[in-house]
């Protein structure tokens, strides 16, 4: 496949001594070069590192039934896995200062743990989840949990009653127009596709934001979407196949309504990168050259006193045109990417001034992004338009009514039975 060039000038003519301030641009198709490389913190796998994790905090007489333990990371996703095993080398890290071994815990080591994870000013989510990993290794194990002992209950209520405070959710990226009777503020998804800019990496991220909100879509499933799974509709909309999700491990499968709008920033992005198949979002690498002015050749005279003759040196230079190439990956892009994909739009929005946003009131809301905000929007800006949380929750893929709920908690009010009626009859 060939590589796409083109010349972009200035409107301006270039004149003696200057070259035109546009660039010449080089578009590498999937496989005509290798990136880069990515450097790997440790040599080993996640499965690895969970049984090194392991050995380290159990007795060396303990055995573990070989079929019942791969049979069990076979049924875990690799998010999950990854999950349990940066939770276990916490646990393993805080009871290597204990005396004995860390597995079995017994109620007293884990409320001593708790302790420690509250001083550092851990969440009773995360505390929470890092527990559930722990019931979930003993089981494992083959071994007696002391997580739900009515001890390490009572720890948990203590704190949560102690911090009282909501879990912390992902802000939302709304579309960013009227919808409903909530005005909407703060960063919006018009914003930062609006900072995108049409280079290649523009067009990539405004299609990646783009799909990522019209189909409510989990970082795993939008780093899943191809070429395959996107089919065009006859009116300009698409339908996304999402083979595998979080709520649906066993791959029953589900698909979601892509916009008109959405479908055609996706072919503007596969135009340009000329990607034909595979995954549909994916690294690029960038290569740029700055321009230089043409230099006639120096004469003796040009030179300092004493100054050495160098013939090769003193040669004319001709202009450069500047030029960047790109070159588009094989592989889709990483979570740890697309999160930087989100923080990079929004502060090039923020520097824009396409949102009213500065000083602390900017950081506050760039650490409320996440690569969970586009879903977050399209939930908020449901329960804004006045739908009901059940078919919000099928819409999006929900796990329960209620998460969804947790996401529009400030919207629903405003479109809720009561709300209907009094606003009819008290307005």
């Amino acid at each position: 496949m060939r590589s796409k060039t083109a010349l972009a000038l200035s409107p301006s003519s270039a004149v003696h001594g200057t070259i035109p301030v546009g660039e010449i641009v080089t578009v590498l198709a999937p496989g005509q070069t290798r990136l880069p490389q990515r450097r790997v913190r440790s040599g080993m796998t996640t499965v690895e590192r969970l049984v090194a994790v392991l050995g380290s905090l159990v007795a060396r007489e303990t055995v573990v039934a070989e079929l019942t333990f791969t049979k069990a990371l076979e049924a875990r996703s690799a998010a999950t896995l990854r999950a349990m095993t940066c939770d276990l080398e916490s646990y393993a890290l805080f009871a290597s200062a204990l005396p004995g071994t860390g597995l079995p815990a017994s109620a007293e080591r884990l409320v001593q743990w708790i302790d420690h994870l509250e001083c550092a000013g851990q969440r009773p989510s995360t505390i929470a989840r890092k527990l559930a990993t722990l019931a979930t290794v003993h089981g494992l194990l083959g071994l007696t949990s002391a997580t739900s002992s009515p001890l390490v209950r009572d720890t948990l209520n203590g704190m949560r009653r102690r911090q009282g405070k909501p879990q912390r959710q992902a802000a939302g990226l709304r579309l960013g127009q009227a919808i409903g009777d909530a005005p909407v503020k703060g960063f919006t998804l018009a914003a930062l596709l609006e900072a995108c800019g049409s280079d290649l990496p523009g067009l990539r991220d405004s299609a990646l934001l783009s799909l990522g909100y019209d189909a409510g879509l989990r970082v795993s499933e939008l780093l899943a979407a191809s070429v395959e799974t996107l089919e065009v509709q006859d009116n300009g909309s698409g339908l996304l196949d999402i083979a595998r999700s979080k709520t649906d491990q066993e791959g029953q499968g589900a698909c979601a309504w892509v916009s008109p709008e959405t479908m055609r920033r996706i072919a503007a992005w596969r135009d340009a990168a000329t990607i034909q198949s595979g995954p549909l979002f994916r690294r690029i690498g960038v290569r740029r050259r700055k321009g230089q002015a043409p230099r006639r050749a120096l004469a003796i005279g040009d030179l300092a006193p004493n100054a050495p003759v160098d013939r090769e040196r003193m040669a004319a230079i001709p202009a450069r045109q500047a030029s960047v190439t790109y070159a588009v990956g094989e592989s889709a892009l990483t979570v740890a990417a697309v999160w930087a994909i989100v923080r990079k739009r929004a502060l090039a929005a923020a520097d824009m001034g396409l949102v009213d946003l500065m000083g602390q009131d900017l950081k506050v809301a760039l650490a409320a992004l996440s690569t969970h905000s586009l879903r977050v929007g399209l939930t908020q800006d449901l329960f804004a338009d006045g739908a009901d949380a059940g078919p919000i929750a099928q819409a999006l893929r929900w796990s329960s009514v209620g998460t969804a709920l947790r996401y529009g908690r400030r919207l629903t009010p405003a479109s809720n039975v009561a709300a209907r009626m009094l606003g009819k009859r008290r307005s």
